[in-house]
């Protein structure tokens, strides 16, 4: 796959607790020339990846077994950090309006929904 422009070292925090899910993203991301932090499948390691990493975006589950991921949204927003919610529930309305408010990629996506997602996050924030 080619990469998308303005991706290539691009550093993602991936943050989804299903393994093969979490691993496809991976190699999609890698794919991308994308550096992956993670991936992470819990609140408490995606907060500490949140907190201490240096990102440039995170792909966040809505739901990390049971718990919702809006503590480490909360943390992404009050960093001006981008993410993308990426969700098995379409359209519906998630726990939080930051949750709401942010991209959203919808599961099953293919490696191009993923790096339109990506290119969209990127220019609006070089544009912002």
């Amino acid at each position: 796959m080619s990469t998308a422009p303005g991706l290539s070292g691009r550093k993602i925090l991936v943050v989804e607790d299903e393994w093969m899910i979490a691993e496809h993203l991976s190699m999609l991301l890698e794919d991308m020339e994308c550096e992956v932090v993670g991936p992470v499948g819990n609140v408490a390691d995606a907060l500490a990846k949140a907190e201490n990493e240096q990102i440039d975006c995170a792909l966040v589950d809505a739901n990390l077994n049971g718990s919702s991921s809006s503590p480490i949204v909360e943390v992404l927003v009050a960093k001006d950090m981008p993410f993308i919610m990426v969700t098995g529930y379409g359209g519906l309305e998630l726990p939080t309006p930051a949750m709401n408010a942010a991209s959203r990629l919808n599961k099953p996506f293919t490696a191009p929904e993923l790096a339109r997602a990506l290119t969209v996050i990127f220019a609006a924030q070089s544009s912002a």
